[in-house]
């Protein structure tokens, strides 16, 4: 049996514990809402979502980070994709992510520019999936990824593979 010691125990170390992450798809009158964030590598546009606290589920991950980032309610629909993000250079991280289909509740739909709690979002908004794939992006093949979801009826959950180890 596998053991994951959490950061907080003793012996643990980033390197050697699993972190998940949820990714949340929120589509609106033909538009999905995305964030621009500064990261290390530079500014991108991307779907909300961040790493999913201790005991908390993941549809209140999704609520939470939706929240925070945008400051629109949502609701979580549905599972749609899994994959893994080990990075082996560097700091050695493994963190598993888990993307879901949400959707808006509530009557608010115009998204609080930088965010309400997260300072590293710049701007939070509605953009095409074809206005998508001309902004620079962590995951290149995210807009195809996510628009194979939104057209498709009969898409199931998928794993993605490692998304680190994908030349984007």
């Amino acid at each position: 049996m596998l053991r994951v010691r959490l950061p907080s125990e003793k012996g643990a170390s980033e390197m050697s514990a699993i972190r998940l992450r949820v990714t949340v798809v929120v589509e609106h009158e033909g538009k999905v809402l995305l964030i621009r964030e500064q990261t290390q590598r530079g500014i991108f546009y991307n779907l909300p979502g961040g790493i999913v606290e201790y005991l908390e589920a993941i549809p209140d991950a999704a609520k939470r980070e939706v929240m925070e980032e945008t400051g629109l309610l949502v609701e979580m629909e549905r599972l749609i994709w899994i994959d893994d993000r080990i990075d082996q250079e560097g700091n050695g991280k493994h963190t598993v992510g888990v993307g879901v289909l949400a959707k808006l509740v509530g009557e608010e739909t115009n998204p609080t520019p930088g965010g309400i709690v997260d300072e590293e979002i710049e701007w939070a908004g509605w953009v095409t999936l074809e206005e998508w794939k001309q902004l620079p992006n962590d995951h290149k093949t995210r807009p195809d990824q996510v628009k194979q979801v939104l057209s498709d009826p009969t898409y199931q959950p998928m794993y993605l593979g490692n998304m680190l180890s994908k030349a984007e």
